[in-house]
């Protein structure tokens, strides 16, 4: 059985593509029961690794659970048509396309509410729609500079680092649904639909906010702080005897004692939390140096959490999966895929007690959906369908 949750009876247009945040916003409502439509080009959507065959490839498998796939070609009136004909019969059309292309396709809002009044549209855009380089293309490393992110993520005079994964995109993905849902909120009361849209450099200047507000109130900016967090004392990384880190909560001074360097607590120069905030990196390289170097991680892990100081093992990819606190939240699913056999992902976010039952539908095949949706939603001839498969 399909997921059905507080949003089953609600249906989505996903026009978007490849790994950001379109894709990411749609799964996290299909999660939530919505009826997501992926419609696709004939060669298929861009994260689709062909040389996987129809299947796609692990980008492809991560973004588009609980959804239909159905192929389309926009480029021709009939399949423009098709379209047209699908947002009459839905609530939600999701695209990330670059600026002109919605108008090129005769897709954009101004045409499809005039289909539909209730329709939603939204967008994930670079920049945004207007302004001085709305025109311009923007990744997501390019959003983490724009936004100041990379200016303070780095080793302490040192080069600026890339996030390992798309977090301006998925951010933005978030900031889309989070958008999306109050529209249909506010849809219930007015009877009609809206246009909304999310840009990657605001989306990451959200997660910014703490810093950009300290910028903005105190005229100055964090420098790179490298394995520790540029404010609070104490925390961070810190490496021990094994080379292998432990991350670290505030909780002075206790961790002057576990640590055996009591003498710290006594040093007017650690005496308030104004001093330790601000001579933070000679502190911290002290309690690395002269404290956690003294044993392995494992060890001092043990200890740490027998004192209740704040710490954690630092996982890789592979032992994420296996810790006993993700594998309790139930944060990894499994779906039969028709190619890959049993394959697991990482589950909705949003835990919804007693709301959501049915299962997980893994990511679809090219066109898997295609004559279904045509048929039993728009009632499509045969003579028709054979028409768009021409196309």
């Amino acid at each position: 059985m399909p997921i059905k949750g507080p949003l089953t009876g609600i249906r989505l247009i996903d026009l978007s593509q490849g790994t950001g945040g379109g894709p990411y916003s749609t799964q996290l409502l299909g999660d939530l029961g919505v009826e997501v439509i992926k419609v696709e080009p004939p060669q298929g959507e861009i994260s689709r690794d062909m040389s996987a065959g129809d299947s796609g490839g692990t980008d492809f498998v991560s973004l588009n659970r609980n959804k239909k796939s159905v192929v389309i070609d926009l480029n021709t009136n009939s399949g423009r048509q098709a379209l047209h004909d699908l947002v009459r019969l839905s609530d939600v059309v999701v695209d990330n396309f670059d600026k002109g292309i919605l108008e090129d396709l005769e897709i954009d809002y101004e045409k499809i509410r005039q289909l539909n009044p209730k329709i939603i549209s939204a967008s994930i855009v670079g920049y945004g729609s207007s302004g001085p380089h709305a025109n311009d293309a923007v990744y997501d490393h390019m959003a983490q500079a724009i936004s100041g992110m990379a200016s303070i993520c780095g080793e302490i005079d040192g080069k600026p680092i890339v996030q390992p994964t798309l977090i301006a995109e998925h951010t933005a993905g978030g900031d889309l649904a989070y958008g999306i849902i109050a529209a249909l909120y506010e849809r219930e009361r007015t009877g009609v639909g809206r246009r909304l849209e999310v840009n990657l450099i605001h989306s990451c200047m959200g997660v910014m906010l703490m810093p950009l507000q300290f910028s903005l109130m105190v005229g100055m900016d964090p420098p790179p702080q490298g394995t520790r967090d540029p404010g609070t004392p104490i925390l961070g990384f810190y490496r021990c005897k094994d080379g292998k880190y432990l991350a670290v909560g505030p909780s002075w001074p206790r961790i002057a004692r576990v640590l055996d360097m009591e003498w710290m607590i006594d040093d007017p120069q650690w005496d308030n939390t104004a001093a330790r905030a601000f001579l933070k990196p000679l502190m911290c390289d002290l309690l690395e140096r002269e404290g956690f170097q003294k044993a392995d991680a494992e060890d001092w892990l043990e200890i740490l959490r027998a004192e209740d100081i704040p710490s954690s093992w630092l996982n890789t990819l592979d032992e994420v999966v296996k810790d006993p606190q993700v594998i309790h939240n139930k944060a990894v699913i499994s779906m039969h895929h028709t190619k890959y056999g049993d394959v697991q992902g990482i589950n909705c976010p949003i835990s919804l007690v007693g709301t959501t039952e049915g299962e997980h539908s893994p990511p679809p095949i090219l066109g898997e959906n295609t004559e279904d949706i045509l048929r039993d939603i728009l009632c499509y001839s045969d003579d028709k369908l054979a028409e768009l498969r021409k196309t």
